[in-house]
């Protein structure tokens, strides 16, 4: 069985991300290691994050199931719409983890992460910017790949919105003390 070009694109851009995911951790954290640390405190609400995120992926995926059985024809390819519903969780888990300070390691350079996921937007960006200008955002009525990088750019949207929220209410508890 020979492998769709889109499929064969896909996994390609998996491996590299992952090769890329072991640089980049290693260059965000202060002491050049893999591996964020935390204190017990942050694993704590970490592991709620992550038990939060679960249930809301498992809620979204069952809403893209049912969609799926009742053959609900959306103008959305279908991996395109199982992605979105991962990202929902992923979404919960860094809201949850940003609300409650722990969305950074006691070993990350928070600078050179910034960095990180600008060059991230950049790169999500650059896409669906193409495929707009190209007019090929939609293939056969149905928005695909270009969906994907829309989604994570709403998801890197809400957490950048949301660290600017709460940055002004930990100012304005600072402020009250």
């Amino acid at each position: 069985m020979i492998m769709n070009p889109v499929a064969l694109g896909f996994v390609t851009g998996l491996m590299i991300a992952v090769i890329l995911l072991v640089f980049i951790f290693k260059y965000v954290n202060k002491d050049h290691k893999l591996k964020t640390e935390y204190d017990e405190r942050q694993k704590a609400v970490r592991g709620k994050a992550y038990k939060y995120a679960f249930y809301t992926e498992l809620a979204a995926q069952a809403v893209v199931m049912w969609l799926l059985m009742a053959e609900i024809e959306l103008p959305i390819e279908n991996y395109a719409l199982l992605f979105t519903a991962m990202m929902v969780g992923c979404t919960v888990l860094a809201v949850y983890c940003v609300w409650n300070d722990v969305y950074w390691g006691l070993n990350s350079n928070r600078k050179r992460y910034n960095g990180i996921l600008i060059a991230a937007v950049i790169l999500n960006a650059l896409p669906v910017v193409a495929n707009a200008m190209a007019g090929t955002l939609t293939e056969n009525g149905k928005i695909g790949m270009p969906l994907l990088n829309i989604v994570v750019l709403v998801m890197m949207a809400i957490i950048f919105v949301e660290f600017l929220i709460k940055k002004g209410w930990d100012e304005k508890a600072d402020e009250e003390v």
